[in-house]
């Protein structure tokens, strides 16, 4: 009985090892077969999206492809209409009357080349309003693979020993096991055997690797955890930057990296040398944001300029857990108060260190725990004057929305000043480098390094103003790094005033009431509101189609009544008022929401520095002072992670305040895109006006308002 019940626990020994051992190798092999079957599933997928795209193009596109020598007239005679019957039914062409032989030869070189060009312009993002099964299959397995990097990788070092201690162990462990295998071992083979089943025991059993099987088991575990269609869709929607991310990683399609060659040949090279240590990120990076974490790591102090939505919160991050890989302990993040509890977030989201809040009623508390455990420290521009770091080496300090300290005789900038000389590197974040004045731009370069902002203002031709500035400044737009992104359609929405709208408008101009010009459509004594109604139109049918939507106002009167029209649906709204816990509570339940809903928001708030691609509508209540305002607000939405195309309306009311301010806008925008957005800029240039602060404010106030009063007596008003 003895000898049975060993035999029995050798038998369950050698099957608890084998079990052990396929789960570790399935592991091991996880990551090489889903890049393999992504990338397999994305080249058929391209493939059908290439063939449906030609198929549904119309014959005009060969003739634009041709250089329009190609002649359509008999094509279409003979009923073609699409390139997809051109391909479809090439063998026949020579049968058309009037198609001869030279003709075919141009339409099939002119097919080819429109199918280059579709294909370089197709771009493979899973759809979640056509939900088709190659998308599904295609988004599972990147949900797997998403799962592998997060659960597995981390435990892969301690599971390949456990299969290699397993498997030179198992085979002769079996033969042990075996009363008729080991008859023809002899002696010596038999004890190697016995010593084998000693040694499998000894693998399983030691504290090491029997804490690696356990760990090894949970991620197994998880990765069989296999979400419902319906939930893979909502994750895909919450998160999809992780998704397009990885699809992009594993498929190699190009990314962008980094800026066109003006950096010296030493830095690019220090740079591209340079490898992330990302042990402590949770995401993964894209090739350009492994590119601006790098430069912001080598060049020590830098403006990261990328366009509004582009990730250079998980840059700075990334940049942080290098730092900390390599023992440094603290660090800051300074920004305005509205976004303290957004980065308290992305940082839990996306690494392994710790926030702490330096900021708000526990700053001397949490000041301290963080001076001594150490940490991200979260904390304001307002709180900056008061924040005590003592002796604390600050390993590096980002600042968000860095044009707060562009104003050098403001008090903010002059505490930010002292922080930025103290840490050991510093990143201003901003997408809007220049919203006003050229000189605000060369501000921001003065912060990080006088130096080169005096050889700056030296240059004399703005190529020689980028190369200078170039250690230090790093932009890339959505067009250069964000293949995937989705479209941006933009619709101006006339709004005819009715008649007590006009009543009020006038009223006001003759008064020079510039904000009740502004919002004269919602504003008692009228009776209607005719922006309000285009309100209620936009969303209804945006939310019938399972949109989400976003309206911005600047005036909190106007959101009031916007929430109070559209009921429950609507979340909000968000003001200046609304406390960051609550602000951030609002977010979350909207972004969480399960049915299409409306976010209601003051557009200096919701604006700036939040992740909103969950919603795919925008709504521009009137149009705002600076353009960098309006474009932040949209890029809340329109940026990576988006899955939809994002469509813009912006309410106009003709003949009005509207107008005026749009064209004023339109001024500003130009003189953005050609100083800030090509990284150019020089004291020969600050012509800009002013008019998004006091007296700047004032004077275009008061110009508008003498228009339309020369408006009105033009009309006879």
């Amino acid at each position: 009985m003895v000898a049975a019940a060993r035999s029995r626990e050798a038998r369950a020994l050698v099957t608890e090892a084998a079990d052990t051992q396929r789960v570790a190798r399935t592991l091991l092999d996880a990551e090489p077969g889903l890049v393999a079957e992504i990338r397999e599933l994305a080249a058929s997928h391209r493939r059908q999206l290439l063939e449906e795209r030609l198929h549904q193009a119309d014959l005009a596109r060969l003739r634009e492809t041709a250089d329009g020598k190609l002649r359509l007239g008999p094509l279409r005679a003979a009923g073609f209409t699409t390139v997809g019957q051109l391909i479809t039914r090439r063998h026949q062409l020579h049968q058309v009357p009037g198609i001869g032989r030279t003709t075919v030869g141009q339409i099939e070189a002119a097919i080819e080349a429109l199918s280059a060009s579709v294909e370089a312009d197709t771009v493979l993002r899973p759809d979640p309003d056509r939900r088709s099964p190659g998308d599904t299959h295609l988004l599972r397995s990147l949900h797997r693979l998403a799962l592998v990097r997060r659960r597995v990788r981390p435990v892969l070092g301690r599971t390949g020993e456990l299969h290699a201690a397993l498997t030179g162990s198992i085979d002769a462990a079996r033969r042990a096991n075996s009363r008729w295998r080991s008859l023809f071992r002899g002696r010596q083979g038999r004890q190697e055997d016995v010593a084998a089943l000693h040694a499998l025991e000894t693998a399983l059993r030691s504290p090491k690797l029997d804490a690696a099987r356990t760990r090894m088991l949970a991620a197994a575990t998880a990765l069989d955890r296999e979400p419902t269609d319906t939930q893979l869709w909502r994750k895909y929607q919450s998160d999809a930057a992780t998704y397009l991310t990885l699809l992009a990683e594993v498929t190699g399609e190009r990314t962008g990296s980094g800026p066109d060659g003006r950096l010296s040949a030493d830095d690019a090279a220090r740079i591209d040398e340079l490898r992330l240590d990302t042990s402590l990120l949770n995401s993964t990076l894209r090739g350009y944001q492994s590119f601006g974490a790098r430069f912001m790591i080598v060049q020590r102090r830098v403006i990261l300029g990328d366009e509004m939505g582009l990730g250079k919160t998980v840059e700075t991050l990334a940049v942080m857990c290098h730092l900390a890989a390599q023992g440094e302990r603290h660090f800051l993040v300074v920004c305005p108060p509205s976004l303290a509890g957004n980065w308290m977030h992305e940082i839990r989201r996306h690494c392994k260190l710790t926030p702490r809040l330096l900021y708000g009623n526990d700053t001397a508390k949490n000041t301290a725990v963080w001076r001594a455990k150490g940490g991200v420290g979260v904390t304001a521009y307002t709180a900056l004057e008061r924040l005590d770091l003592g002796d604390t080496r600050v390993a590096m300090a980002a600042f968000d929305e860095a044009h707060y300290i562009k104003n050098p005789d403001a008090k903010r900038t002059r505490h930010g000043r002292r922080l930025i000389e103290r840490a050991e590197r510093v990143a201003l974040l901003t997408g809007t480098p220049l919203e006003n004045r050229v000189e605000e731009f060369a501000v921001l370069t003065e912060h990080v390094n006088p130096d080169v902002a005096r050889e700056a203002a030296a240059a004399t031709t703005p190529d020689a103003f980028r190369s200078a500035i170039a250690p230090v400044y790093l932009r890339r737009n959505q067009s250069d790094v964000l293949g995937e992104l989705p479209g941006r359609i933009e619709t101006v929405q006339p709004v005819t005033l009715a008649p007590d709208e006009l009543t009020t408008y006038r009223k006001a101009v003759w008064e020079g009431r510039f904000m009740t010009m502004r919002r004269a459509t919602f504003g008692d004594p009228a009776a209607t509101s005719t922006k309000l109604d285009h309100i209620r139109e936009i969303t209804a049918e945006a939310l019938a189609g399972g949109h989400k939507v976003l309206v911005f106002s600047y005036f909190r009167d106007v959101l009031a009544a916007v929430a109070e029209a559209l009921g429950s649906r609507a979340h909000g709204p968000l003001t200046g008022s609304t406390p960051p816990l609550q602000r951030q509570q609002v977010i979350d339940a909207f972004t969480a929401s399960r049915r299409p809903a409306v976010l209601v928001s003051q557009i200096e708030v919701g604006g700036v520095g939040l992740n909103l691609q969950t919603a795919s509508v925008v709504i521009l209540v009137e149009p705002q002072w600076k353009p960098s305002t309006e474009e932040q607000a949209i890029a809340r939405c329109h940026r990576m992670g988006q899955v939809r195309p994002v469509q813009v309306f912006r309410l106009i009311a003709e003949d009005t305040v509207d107008t005026s301010m749009r064209e004023l806008v339109a001024g500003k925008a130009a003189l953005f895109d050609e100083y800030a957005r090509p990284s150019a800029a020089k004291d020969a240039n600050a012509q800009a006006v002013d008019v998004s602060d006091g007296a700047g404010t004032r004077a275009a106030e008061h110009q508008i308002i003498e228009q339309e009063r020369a408006r009105l007596r033009e009309a006879g008003d």
